[in-house]
């Protein structure tokens, strides 16, 4: 197995397989065996045969050695802050937080022991860095040619709930299928309530992870199979539409779909995560708007509510949560004014309610994997969208319009400032949207202000 490390990372290797036993573990050989190559982004090296002291003692001579995990067994050196070097250690479980671990250190732990705490068979792989040797104690190659994810051990797979959420990850990522215990685990483990003390930083992470992945929906099927989904997402399979718009069925199949062929061009997008995000929730208000006969009037409004009320709380990052909400509620906007050939005015205001948030070049992403995202393929529609953006743009620019009305004008024409400050801007932005110029603007405002 050929690791292409450079010249400061093969210097520590090298001293520390001088001194003990150095095994690479985790995504590194894993991803080496699978594809051939690696990212060297996260890179796990486990030490035996020397202390936490020595091991230190030997990191120090490359840098500042960094021990924030140092009771852990864990060190980092800044100079190489992709990787992470441990020794070998069991892990027992004494609580339901992530943070209720005992650690015990071991360096001369057995090897089948201690990659026996890992979480799937393909992760707990080892390279022998000295003697360049693979060992496999759990049959992880297997499960890799079978393109299957397996616990490594059922006693203690439990230990932590987020494997749940990493199990869907990487099914996404890899696009793997999961072996039969596995998935009954993870379904028990639900059941119990496990995922109720993991915090939502733990969860965003794994998420992100998973919508940044080639294939989505095939992580968010296994959620909603082990009852491990958001419960505004979990509900959209009960949610039925008409079938002569969306033959492929319930808002989950159309949900589906829609995040896959949303995976595809995220890239093109300005910011790919929350667009991701916004194709995942896009028709989350549907359940509480669909009418019996399979209409949802109104959805995008409620989908803003529910994400208000539900999943605002996950998200730190206010300009994300912007960004979203904005997605929800503009999902359809251009293909509905594309169909009803809109007014420059429509236009207009459409621009205006994204303006600083996203290009319009964003919504016209999403909106063509909504109207694909169904089991029909319909080409016309598409072209038709394409036609009526580039037409708008080409003529109106893709930006919102720079008010002419400021408070400025308002002040010289003798308003005050007050509540009815904004409204007044509001209004002259509306007329200019609208078509009129300047001067008519000027005009229109003068007779407000003398027929008070």
């Amino acid at each position: 197995m050929k690791f292409d490390f450079k010249e400061l990372e093969k210097q520590v290797l090298d001293d520390l397989a001088s001194r003990g036993r150095v095994y690479l573990v985790g995504g590194i050989v894993r991803d080496m065996l699978l594809y051939g190559s690696c990212d060297y982004h996260d890179v796990d090296v486990e030490v035996y045969d020397i202390d936490i002291e020595e091991l230190e003692q030997i990191l120090s001579h490359y840098g500042h050695v960094n021990l924030v995990g140092k009771c852990f067994g864990i060190l980092k050196l800044d100079q190489l802050p992709h990787f992470d070097f441990a020794l070998p250690r069991i892990e027992h479980s004494h609580g339901d937080s992530h943070r209720d671990f005992k650690v015990e250190i071991h360096q001369d732990l057995d090897l089948y022991v201690a990659s026996s705490r890992r979480d799937f068979t393909i992760n707990a792989i080892m390279y022998d860095y000295k003697n360049d040797e693979i060992i496999d104690l759990h049959h992880g190659i297997d499960d890799l040619h079978d393109h299957v994810l397996r616990m490594v051990n059922a006693q203690t797979f439990g230990d932590d709930p987020l494997r749940i959420l990493r199990l869907a990850q990487f099914i996404a990522r890899l696009e793997f299928g999961v072996d039969h215990q596995t998935k009954q685990l993870c379904q028990d483990m639900v059941k119990k309530g496990a995922l109720d003390h993991l915090s939502h930083e733990r969860i965003m992470a794994e998420y992100h992870k998973l919508l940044m992945a080639p294939t989505p929906s095939l992580g968010i099927v296994f959620l909603l199979e082990t009852g491990a989904l958001f419960e505004p997402l979990a509900v959209l399979q009960t949610c039925q539409q008409r079938r002569d718009y969306h033959p492929e069925g319930n808002v989950m199949n159309h949900t589906l779909l829609v995040v896959d062929l949303a995976a595809q061009y995220k890239q093109q997008t300005s910011w790919p995560l929350a667009f991701m995000w916004g194709a995942l929730l896009h028709d989350i208000g549907k359940p509480k708007v669909t009418t019996p006969a399979g209409s949802a009037p109104g959805h995008n409004e409620s989908g803003v509510e529910v994400f208000r009320d539900y999943f605002s709380a996950y998200f730190d990052d206010k300009k994300m949560k912007r960004y979203i909400e904005t997605m929800i509620y503009y999902h359809m906007h251009l293909m509905n004014m594309a169909r009803n050939h809109a007014r420059d005015y429509s236009f207009y205001k459409l621009l205006k309610g994204i303006d600083g948030i996203m290009p319009i070049s964003d919504l016209v992403c999403i909106s063509k994997c909504d109207k694909l995202g169904r089991s029909s393929y319909q080409l016309e529609p598409i072209l038709q969208l394409d036609q009526f953006v580039e037409e708008k743009i080409s003529r109106l620019g893709d930006q919102a319009l720079k008010p002419v009305i400021t408070g400025k004008e308002l002040i010289a024409l003798g308003f005050h400032k007050g509540k009815e400050f904004k409204e007044l801007l509001n209004w002259a932005y509306d007329l200019q949207m609208r078509g009129h110029s300047y001067e008519s603007i000027i005009k229109l405002l003068k007779g407000k202000h003398d027929g008070r």
